[in-house]
């Protein structure tokens, strides 16, 4: 499958670096999935649970990333710059739409949002919660939850003032995961980066 991807995007002749952007998260993606076929069950359930709220999740991201959004405009007003992390895609100039352009945009709004829901909630805090002992799963869960958000946001290697942001977007994609599934905190999180393009 990823050989026939890679063909494809040969064919449409995209530049190198987009090339080594998409084959490495499609790769990674399918390790991801590859390792949550255990918890087929698990993925179905919580693909119907957002069969009818899926505009609530959308609408969701759209408004954490516009509060995130007025809380870099606030910082900016005090002198303190807030740029997304290094560890960004950097976006091409939008006012000519080339092949690359149209795939880096599907990539930071479809896979990077897959890889991240499926590494850091689906698998990683999906983990915790089906190990914590009874009685420890609350506090097991938190902890993870921290950590799981700092890695989350050092792995944009933000600067120190935005590291806020992707910690909050974190700590908010995992409570929509707990409580609604891996889809909803994916829907969330593919609405907030298609936003932060708007």
């Amino acid at each position: 499958m990823l050989a026939v991807f890679g063909l494809l995007l040969k064919a449409m002749q995209v530049n190198k670096e987009t090339f080594e952007l998409v084959i490495g998260q499609t790769g990674l993606a399918g390790v991801f999935i590859l390792i949550s076929l255990g918890r087929l069950n698990e993925l179905l359930g919580d693909f119907k649970k957002i069969n009818k709220t899926a505009p609530v999740f959308i609408m969701a991201g759209f408004l954490l990333s516009w509060a995130l959004q007025w809380y870099r405009e606030k910082a900016h007003q005090y002198g303190i710059a807030v740029a997304p992390g290094a560890g960004q895609v950097n976006v091409p100039d939008l006012g000519v739409i080339t092949v690359d352009i149209v795939i880096i945009i599907a990539s930071i709004i479809l896979l990077g949002p897959l890889l991240e829901e499926m590494l850091f909630r689906f698998i990683g805090l999906g983990l915790v919660r089906q190990l914590a002992r009874p009685g420890q799963v609350v506090f097991s869960i938190g902890v993870w939850i921290i950590i799981t958000s700092t890695m989350f946001a050092l792995l944009h290697h933000p600067e120190p003032a935005a590291f806020a942001i992707y910690f909050i977007s974190s700590v908010v994609y995992s409570l929509v995961y707990l409580r609604y599934g891996v889809f909803a905190s994916l829907l969330m999180h593919a609405a907030g980066n298609a936003y932060v393009l708007i």
